[in-house]
């Protein structure tokens, strides 16, 4: 058997970039940015107000105040989208909406609230100073400077801001296209009824999910039975499909039916390993087929799941040029003992709730390797050392975040 770093550092160090592709921006949401992003203009392109009011010169409302206001005259109204036509002068005004240029001569804006108008003439009565309510060209974004990052994982966010630059299409990293197959006789469709010794097929469905998380393509190859020609013949097609990684679920431990380690091996797999030091998930393979990396996941399903997570999510993402390959994690205090054994790193499940500003983690009860609940009930993963035999209450402990809405509450 081998040690997780070690398992996670050979696999790594097969994973090689996919290459590039120009998409729509409108395409690019999740997808990961293959060039640094340098402004070509400043954001906002102009000084602009950041407020509906009256641009003026500050000086022309020194010492204004409720009882005394300033009475300043209105030349013009501006909206957002125009610019003014003249220039403001002394104890002059333009009436000017928010996101609209700031009008020449015009050193601030006074906030409509503390005016009063009438006819061609505004009340003034509060004193502004120069710069006030406006919003200043390259404010946000400077031109030339760097925005985005090569590596970047686009966000609306990110979207929004090219959007603003006027970048209509960008070169991001294609996306890996990776085989789902199950094996094992016992296995049903979603949609077929169930009978005596069968079970459904949750594995595929699970992992489907996780590769679109990846920003990754799935590409379903069905279920193999348990005889090797049929096994091999779905990998045969599975190839066909020009897959970039492969995922086998189920076979791969040491039963009598567990047969994909050695279909594998007779199509040519280099295989670099095939049991890691974890629970769950030990009976875990990788090698290369024909240039393409492939996995033989546990047949159970938070085995499978969690080796997903740990060792194909952060391939996946690497393929893709990706910044950050791994889950953010925090320290959480334990709110429970834990046994285990030694020389084997655990992936617990866990819930976590944020108390007073300290992270609390609640072990998401049995944790067997068939348990789906023990997933469903997770907002981390407690990475427990394979030095440790035991995790004692109110202890701390690194957990991995699957999701960051988790509840906040009392426990």
């Amino acid at each position: 058997m081998i040690k997780v770093k070690d398992a996670l550092k050979i696999i790594l160090s097969s994973i090689k970039p996919l290459g590039n592709e120009k998409v729509r921006l409108l395409d690019g949401l999740d997808r990961v940015l293959a060039d640094d992003i340098h402004a070509n203009c400043n954001l906002p392109p102009f000084d602009n107000s950041a407020m509906d009011g009256y641009a003026v010169r500050a000086k022309d409302t020194k010492g204004a105040s409720g009882i005394r206001p300033k009475i300043l005259k209105v030349i013009e109204d501006v909206a957002a989208g125009y610019t003014a036509k003249n220039k403001v002068c002394d104890n002059q005004a333009i009436r000017i909406m928010t996101g609209a240029p700031v009008p020449n001569g015009a050193d601030s804006v006074i906030m409509v609230e503390f005016t009063k108008k009438d006819k061609n003439l505004v009340e003034i009565f509060k004193q502004t100073k120069k710069g006030e309510n406006i919003r200043r060209a390259g404010e946000d974004v400077k031109k030339k400077q760097k925005v985005l990052s090569k590596g970047t994982i686009l966000r609306p966010q990110e979207i929004g801001m090219l959007a603003s630059l006027g970048i209509a299409r960008i070169n991001v990293a294609k996306r890996p296209r990776v085989g789902i197959l199950a094996t094992g006789d016992e296995l049903v469709g979603v949609e077929e009824r169930l009978t005596k010794g069968k079970i459904r097929n949750s594995n595929t469905y699970i992992v489907h999910g996780q590769i679109l998380k990846c920003g990754a393509t799935p590409v379903d190859l069905g279920i193999a039975r348990d005889y090797r020609t049929k096994v091999r013949k779905k990998i045969e097609a599975g190839f066909a499909k020009r897959l970039d990684m492969l995922l086998v679920i189920g076979g791969i431990s040491v039963g009598d039916y567990d047969l994909v380690k050695d279909v594998l091996l007779d199509m040519g797999m280099k295989m670099k390993f095939w049991k890691v030091c974890q629970r769950p998930g030990k009976p875990l393979a990788f090698g290369i087929i024909r240039g393409i990396p492939v996995f033989g996941l546990p047949g159970n399903p938070v085995s499978s799941t969690i080796s997903f997570e740990e060792f194909v999510r952060p391939s996946l993402l690497k393929m893709q040029g990706s910044k950050n390959l791994f889950r953010p994690g925090v320290w959480a205090i334990l709110t429970q003992d834990f046994q285990k054994k030694k020389d084997l790193r655990y992936f617990i499940r866990a819930r976590l709730k944020n108390i007073d500003g300290k992270f609390y983690a609640s072990i998401t009860g049995p944790q067997g390797s068939g348990i789906i609940n023990s997933l469903v009930l997770a907002d981390g993963i407690i990475v427990a050392p394979e030095e440790k035999t035991f995790l004692k209450k109110g202890h701390k402990v690194y957990v991995q975040l699957l999701r960051h809405g988790f509840d906040g509450g009392a426990i």
